[in-house]
């Protein structure tokens, strides 16, 4: 008989991407197996059957659960300081973001309150926010600096984020974002020359961010920018990401394209040009619908027209202090579902392996022999309660690498008998 370190005992169903990528065709493909265990060993899937006959050094009975991989967060800015709730009320008011950050709020808050914390303070404050997101399901999240927006400051979110790298192994992926936003006191073009001539070396120095990322938007950052940011990332050995078309469309997603982008993210007001362009391209369309529903806007990306053109779709949270307070990728597909008329399984695809694809990541998403074994058991009775059940946590055990990291517990549970 053979041995495995855990055994997923007759899970109710396993639920999982048919492919490593997720587009065109493919874009909904998945499974839904039921009755079936999953055995586990070193960190990772070793199969996948009905009875197998295994000797585990720990066996969990999964027939009250659906198992799914763990939710891959591609976008977030998880390490900050200070909370914005005051420009919450200001935007029930009728102010526009735009306005609020016209004002010295937005950004430039986070940036004043992160700058005035230690280290180590504001990594005792991201610890907490870490375990919200693990209890959630998300097992792989990647983590942006930004609210720096001076070298040293910079520097040190991303030594933040490196700590909860050794904190949480495998988890946390690094993004550098200096051109978050252009502080007080400089001008565009004298600020992109401290990112491209100063921050940029450093960050690779200390080999603190595996990816760098730019805000191209109007007062912010413009495309000629993100060229000269772009070609000095890429020549210095980072992989790109941009923030594109949130708010204007200014050609973002088209420079994500011909840079050879990891991913272009948020794509609200994209061109017909561009849902052309990432469609020929291998740059991951990341779809942030927790932000459009925070910012109350009307605009939500059109996640339709990027699937039907054949672009990959991956979702995200984009937790952050400002523009979206909220880190339950759950409650992202539920948004998906309703506001950007995804399926089930576009949107299973879209936060596991097209998420995995938007971080250059090709060991997780998916529930197959040699994948890592970072899997969802959800208290639920079966996959399509994942968007009927809103606005609550179903997951009732995380597993990373193969280990039960997390358990939640609810009390007596609602769900229907089977």
């Amino acid at each position: 008989m053979k041995k495995c370190d855990l055994l997923l005992k007759n899970c109710r169903e396993v639920v999982t991407p048919l492919y490593d990528t997720a587009r065109g065709a493919q874009a909904g493909a998945f499974s839904c197996i039921p009755n079936t265990d999953i055995s586990i060993t070193g960190g990772f899937i070793d199969e996948i059957g009905e009875n197998l006959p295994r000797e585990a050094a720990e066996e969990i009975d999964a027939s009250s659960y659906v198992v799914l991989p763990g939710f891959i967060d591609s976008h977030t800015h998880l390490v900050y300081g200070g909370s914005r709730e005051e420009e919450f009320i200001l935007r029930l008011r009728g102010a526009s973001y735009e306005e609020i950050a016209a004002s010295g709020g937005g950004i430039k808050n986070s940036v004043h309150h992160t700058r005035s914390l230690t280290e180590e303070e504001l990594f005792e404050l991201a610890l907490p926010r870490m375990e919200d997101l693990l209890a959630h399901g998300t097992t792989t999240v990647e983590v942006k600096s930004g609210y720096g927006l001076d070298t040293e400051n910079e520097l040190k979110m991303l030594r933040v984020i490196r700590r909860l790298r050794k904190a949480y192994p495998d988890t946390v992926i690094a993004t550098f974002m200096g051109p978050h936003e252009i502080p007080p006191g400089e001008t565009e073009k004298t600020y992109m020359d401290k990112v491209c001539d100063e921050m940029l070396p450093r960050v690779r120095e200390e080999d603190l961010a595996e990816f760098a990322d730019i805000f191209v938007e109007k007062g912010v950052f413009s495309p000629e920018s993100a060229k000269r940011y772009f070609k000095e990332a890429a020549r210095l050995g980072f992989k790109l990401k941009i923030h594109a078309d949130e708010l204007h469309p200014l050609g973002g997603a088209e420079l994500a394209a011909r840079f050879k982008a990891v991913s272009a993210d948020h794509l609200m007001q994209i061109s017909h040009q561009g849902i052309q362009a990432l469609a020929e391209s291998d740059t991951v369309a990341t779809l942030l619908p927790g932000t459009s529903f925070f910012l109350m806007m009307k605009e939500y990306a059109p996640a339709r027209s990027l699937i039907s053109a054949g672009a990959m779709v991956a979702l995200a949270s984009d937790y952050n202090p400002g523009s979206n307070h909220g880190f339950n990728m759950q409650f992202i597909m539920n948004l998906a579902a309703m506001t950007l008329k995804m399926t089930p399984g576009e949107i299973i695809n879209a936060v596991t392996v097209n998420g995995a694809h938007a971080l250059s990541l090709s060991d997780r998403g998916r529930i197959t022999p040699g994948k890592r074994a970072d899997l969802l058991l959800m208290d639920i009775p079966n996959y399509k309660y994942l968007f009927y059940n809103y606005g609550i946590n179903n997951v009732a055990k995380v597993i990373k690498n193969g280990m039960v990291i997390l358990e939640n517990t609810r009390g007596t549970s609602h769900m229907p008998q089977l």
